[in-house]
């Protein structure tokens, strides 16, 4: 019955409009970026230089780290997921789903996990589309600055595992996002809180925390953005021998188990307010 549903929210979402605008939103974001820079590179007033760490930004292998960059969970993706969720979940209130379910005998517990369980493929999704849009687009520009596509330079695989862990680093945003639509039942209040967050109050507390230093500066890591940042140093696109990753930040396996946790306690939450609200009326 638990995968029934997961079905069914996933076929609801694909059939939304707010998921693939979000998702061209995420594509154009991944052309946009370099092509500007490429373009600005080409006029004869530009002060842009095509080289060092602007050609890396545009020019194959390294630009295919672009569009799963920005999609990351203290970037764009977490904006774009705060929004799909907040708007998704709290609609139900309104629309009254959630009662239609409840009386044909699906469980509260199953009900709220499903429909969680079903936002990891539009979290992959986004991530996924920012990266083939920027591959298409910087792929061509790499032709057209260097006249061919060094694809031998590519580790593919290790691309596919930055593109997982990007879309993994996702899923605290979404399940806060979740909490606040389950608890309030407002949209406006699911999606203001969740951008408030994600904008705002996580960024400037690591700020303070970071300025203070010490033993707070070691806690700003364990905040959300913080996880995403130590998983983020793990990626690479390149078929380089022996990666360099950066000293700093935590270890991956406590980023995955940091990020697992914020996730099961925000939604764990989510489903004990849910079973205890009053749907009727």
């Amino acid at each position: 019955m638990f995968w029934q549903m997961v079905s069914v929210e996933q076929k609801k979402l694909t059939n939304r409009k707010i998921l693939w605008i979000e998702l061209a939103l995420a594509a154009a974001t991944a052309v946009f970026i370099p092509l500007m820079l490429y373009l600005a590179s080409q006029s004869t007033s530009s002060n842009v230089v095509i080289n060092g760490p602007v050609e890396d930004m545009i020019a194959w292998p390294l630009a295919l780290r672009l569009g799963i960059d920005l999609l990351s969970g203290s970037g764009l993706g977490g904006l774009l997921i705060v929004i799909l969720v907040g708007t998704l979940t709290a609609q139900e209130y309104g629309w009254r789903t959630m009662q239609l379910w409840l009386s044909n005998g699906i469980s509260r517990p199953v009900l709220m996990l499903a429909k969680f369980t079903a936002v990891l493929l539009p979290a992959l999704l986004f991530v996924l589309a920012a990266f083939v849009a920027g591959a298409i687009s910087t792929g061509l520009i790499t032709q057209s600055l260097q006249g061919s596509l060094p694809a031998a330079e590519v580790a593919w695989g290790q691309a596919l595992l930055s593109v997982l862990r990007t879309a993994y680093t996702l899923l605290p945003y979404a399940a806060l996002t979740f909490l606040l639509a389950v608890v309030s039942r407002s949209t406006v209040v699911a999606v203001g809180g969740g951008l408030a967050y994600t904008l705002l109050i996580e960024g400037v507390l690591m700020q303070l925390l970071g300025f203070v230093g010490g033993i707070w500066a070691d806690i700003a890591q364990y905040l959300p953005a913080g996880l995403s940042n130590s998983l983020a140093t793990l990626n690479r696109v390149t078929a380089v021998a022996n990666p360099t990753v950066p000293a700093d930040g935590l270890s991956a396996g406590t980023a995955v188990l940091g990020i697992a946790l914020y996730t099961i306690l925000f939604v764990g939450l989510a489903v004990f307010a849910f079973r205890r609200q009053d749907l009727g009326g």
